[in-house]
């Protein structure tokens, strides 16, 4: 049986109240991404982790630490085996659900017209290695991870090119990665109150 691939809404901003007397607010920030067979998937996953895809990253920084808009903000490129999304997620008072949203986009902006340092380069490649030999920490790890390769039909390989692309991507390269995928006008955005 063929597959049949979803097409997008047509409408990106989508913001519901459905509770009148709700004090807090569920965003979801989302774009289509491709897979991991794509040549920039793996670079894309470095992007993720200084943008928000662990406890130091830039939408916690500001988001959290800064503001204190929410308790925590994340991004991650979700993983399927057609096609992909790059989400951003997170809850936030109802008075500053829309100042959440732009400061996420704000991030976007920063990453896509600044270089990454090579200070906040060295803590999010330390950090991805760290986890990566985290994962590897017994059997059960270990077959989770060759599960997403075989479901993936992926090789050994993969996982060497992924330690490779942590450890070698630069500044610029991760700067071009932005200019291309993160462009607020490719973003879904849902905030339900």
């Amino acid at each position: 049986m063929p597959t049949q691939l979803q097409q997008p809404a047509a409408q990106k901003k989508q913001h519901i109240s459905n509770d009148p007397n709700g004090v807090q607010a569920a965003i979801r920030i989302a774009r289509p991404f491709p897979n991991r067979h794509h040549p920039d998937f793996m670079n894309v996953v470095v992007l993720n982790t200084v943008f928000g895809g662990f406890f130091g990253s830039r939408l916690m920084s500001n988001i959290r630490e800064d503001k204190g808009y929410t308790y925590g903000i994340h991004s991650y490129v979700q993983n399927h085996i057609q096609e992909s999304a790059w989400m951003i997620s997170t809850e936030a008072g109802k008075e500053v659900s829309e100042a959440t949203v732009a400061e996420v986009y704000k991030e976007m902006d920063i990453l896509r017209d600044t270089l990454i340092d090579e200070e906040e380069l060295l803590l999010v490649r330390n950090y991805m290695i760290g986890s990566i030999l985290g994962d590897l920490d017994g059997p059960f790890q270990i077959i989770g991870r060759w599960k997403n390769i075989i479901l993936n039909n992926l090789d050994e390989q993969y996982f060497y090119d992924s330690i490779k692309a942590i450890k070698t991507i630069s500044a610029e390269e991760l700067k071009a990665l932005a200019e291309k995928y993160l462009k607020p006008e490719d973003f879904y955005e849902l905030v339900v109150i």
